[in-house]
């Protein structure tokens, strides 16, 4: 039988640039928001060599995953792809060496990696795995994900979702962000309840705010010298209250987490300072995270009774710590990945098995009928739909193990076993669903007489 030999792959090109191969300013240029995503998949399909696409686009990688047409040129859609993508926006950007390229088994590979978090710039980070479900959601919505990408695009969120089920490849903090929120959660059962100040406005107090809120913290302040900073922060959280830097210490007697972010010279709470707050407090515990450099707290202040400070060295070491532990996780998340890898293998495998399970289905359904409609006269009218159903049910139990056989194991020597089937079933031949049944190569059913006869003739004596 003519069966074209199938790799162990699909045919899949990626096309990609990612925080290890290209600087930010690099990435920036050639990032597509989700407008730009939908627009780029359509002009991606209008190629003619492109069947199917898919773009994922963070603030870390761009990734454009292409399946080609049927015989497909693959030196050609590499530069389709190219030339649609990154050359529009960065010219430079192949020159230079910023671009990575996989192909088959191995842009297979590298998504479910991705998904799984084992490409990202934080290990093990559980955004990318959103970010991938979303990519198949809009590719799904375009029209450009087929049979092969969305396959391929499930098989990547299972990888994510296994990996992060299974392992500790996404546990422990590994910003400062969320390492105060571990101290936070170790300390105070519920986040919802927590008072927290947080003083001073830079990329690390959005950080912190933007991890405990979204851990249900609720009660926010931020103290802060300037007020144009205080004010950006405050528009990106509505639910931040701002105080000038100076209330500070009036805010300290309320809250039950202070968290520092500053880079002043001095300390902005000294021990008395802190002295003086907590016996306003009676016996509620204070947490306080320094992150300033230089330190924004006195180091004395560590000595108040039920006052837990932590300062960034304390803090690194946790992520450090958590790092280590990621870091231990990814021989499991690899393996995960493999599996999953061979699922997809598998599944593109026993697509070769649909057209000959088909025909096979096709023929055995031809011969039914075509056996039923000569035996109906000999059978009472009112038989005829339970004939029909019976020998339909008999034709679908006879083939449905030969078929799962074909459609479930894609080893090896699946295609062997193909063209064994179509050579016994002579499927490979024109009329092959049932058309030269009762022909020169097979008898005429006998007459009832003629078979009464023979039957005679055949019984012993």
């Amino acid at each position: 039988m003519a069966f074209e030999p199938l790799h162990r792959s699909p045919p899949l090109l990626l096309v990609g640039t990612d925080h290890r191969s290209a600087p930010l300013a690099l990435r920036e240029r050639v990032a597509y928001d989700e407008d730009a995503v939908e627009e780029l998949l359509v002009h991606l399909l209008a190629r003619d060599e492109v069947a199917e696409a898919v773009v994922l686009s963070t603030c870390n990688r761009t990734e454009i995953y292409a399946v080609p047409r049927d015989g497909g040129d693959g030196d050609r859609l590499y530069r389709s792809v190219l030339e649609q993508t990154f050359l529009s926006r960065a010219p430079e950007i192949e020159r230079e060496g910023r671009l990575y390229v996989r192909r088959d088994g191995e842009a297979a590979r590298h998504l479910l990696a991705v998904a799984a978090g084992l490409e990202s710039m934080v290990l093990g980070e559980p955004e990318i795995l959103g970010q991938v479900r979303h990519a198949a959601e809009l590719a799904s919505a375009v029209g450009s994900a087929g049979p092969v990408a969305l396959r391929l695009l499930r098989s990547a969120a299972e990888a994510g979702r296994r990996a992060r089920g299974e392992t500790a490849i996404g546990t422990g903090a590994v910003s400062l962000g969320y390492a105060v929120v571990e101290l936070a959660t170790n300390v105070f059962r519920d986040l919802g309840g927590v008072r927290v100040l947080v003083v001073g406005a830079g990329e690390t107090a959005r950080q912190v705010v933007r991890n405990l809120t979204e851990r249900g913290a609720t009660d926010v302040r931020v103290a802060n010298r300037g007020r144009e900073r205080a004010e950006a922060l405050a528009a990106d959280f509505p639910t931040v209250r701002l105080l000038p830097l100076v209330e500070r210490h009036q805010a300290c007697r309320a809250a039950d987490l202070v968290v520092t972010t500053t880079s002043a010279p001095r300390p902005l709470f000294e021990r008395h300072q802190l002295d003086h707050a907590q016996s306003r407090r009676a016996s509620r515990p204070l947490l306080v995270v320094d992150l300033g450099v230089p330190r924004n707290v006195d180091p004395a202040v560590g000595e108040l009774d039920n006052l837990f400070l932590h300062s960034i060295d304390s803090l690194e070491g946790l992520i450090e710590r958590n790092l280590r532990r990621r870091r231990d996780e990814v021989p499991r998340v690899e393996e995960i990945v493999e599996q999953e890898l061979a699922r997809f293998h598998s599944w593109y495998r026993a697509l070769a098995a649909e057209p000959l399970v088909a025909r096979l289905q096709k023929q055995a359904e031809a011969i039914r009928r075509r056996e039923l409609e000569a035996a109906r006269n000999r059978f009472p009218a009112e038989t005829h739909d339970e004939l029909d159903r019976f020998t339909r049910s008999l034709v679908r139990k006879l083939l449905h193990n030969p078929s799962s056989r074909l459609r479930g194991d894609a080893g090896a020597d699946q295609l062997r076993r193909l063209d064994l089937v179509a050579e016994l079933f002579r499927l490979d031949e024109p009329g092959a669903e049932g058309e030269r049944a009762a022909t020169a190569d097979e008898p005429a059913a006998p007459r009832d007489g003629e078979a009464r006869q023979a039957g005679k003739r055949e019984s012993p004596a």
